[in-house]
This record gives structure tokens, sequence and C-alpha cells, in this order.
């Protein structure tokens, strides 16, 4: 293989494993049109950093399912406390909590349920992956 030849194969598979591993899109910050779809709903701490790559929300307002990962400055407990305190002013229930490296906060409303995952980051901020799916219903018994 002639050394253009070669250097035109490495070329493509660089092009191609360079394109393959940039998320189209990449993350943004919260804005006040994301803020305002998901307001009375979920309430996103200011200036947090919606993660696109890992984020897939169905629907709007107050029926979406999916989840938001977010990038969150700020000390872990505080996070949480934003989160423990602001989704029950938005509706949800609280039926249970956890505080520890890998923190866990689950509500209720309506026919869904919202799990809130945290870590702090080594970079001082917070990963948040907010899941809602609906509500498991209790199987009835068959006669």
């Amino acid at each position: 293989m002639t050394t253009t030849k070669l250097l035109l194969v490495l070329f493509a598979a660089f092009v191609t494993v360079a394109c393959a591993s940039t998320p189209i899109g990449g993350d943004s910050t919260v804005t006040e049109a994301a803020a305002k779809q998901l307001s009375g709903d979920v309430p996103l701490p200011p200036g947090a950093v919606i993660k696109q790559q890992d984020t897939l929300v169905m629907s709007t307002a107050n029926t979406w399912l999916g989840r938001i990962s977010l990038s969150v400055s700020g000390e872990p407990q505080a996070v949480f406390t934003y989160f423990k305190e602001g989704m029950p002013a938005s509706g949800w229930t609280l039926t249970s909590s956890s505080f520890s490296k890998t923190s866990l906060l689950t509500f209720t409303k309506g026919e869904r349920v919202a799990n809130i995952q945290m870590q702090g980051t080594s970079f001082g901020g917070n990963d948040v992956l907010i899941t809602v799916a609906p509500a498991a219903r209790a199987a009835t018994a068959r006669p």
C-alpha cells in the first residue's frame, strides 16, 4: 500500500471514530424555556447543566416520562435538600430517601414515580439522574 493510500485510510478511520464518539447536541445549561416546560412538575436547580446525550424526555409538562441527566454545582447535601424540599412543593410525595455517597430520593405523583439519584463528582459538582416512570399497578387476583 502506498504512503498516500495508507494516510487516506488512517484519516478516514480517525474521522469515523471521532464522529462516532462525539455526542450530537452537546450539554447545555438549563434554559428558562426548559425550566418552564417542567415547572410545576419537577424543579431543576438554577445553573444545572442538562447532559443531553443521557437525557430522554417523552411528552411534556405534567405528563412526561423518561430521564433527565444533570450536572449540578454545589455541595451534595445542598443539592439533596433542594430536591427533597422542592419536589413536594411541586406536588410530589416523598416515599423514601437515603443520603450517602450515592443518594436516592423516591417520590410519587398521581400515576407516576420519580427517582432522583445523586452522586458527588471529584470536581466539586454532582451528577443527578431524574427518572420518571409510570407507577406499578397491583396485580388483580383471578377467580
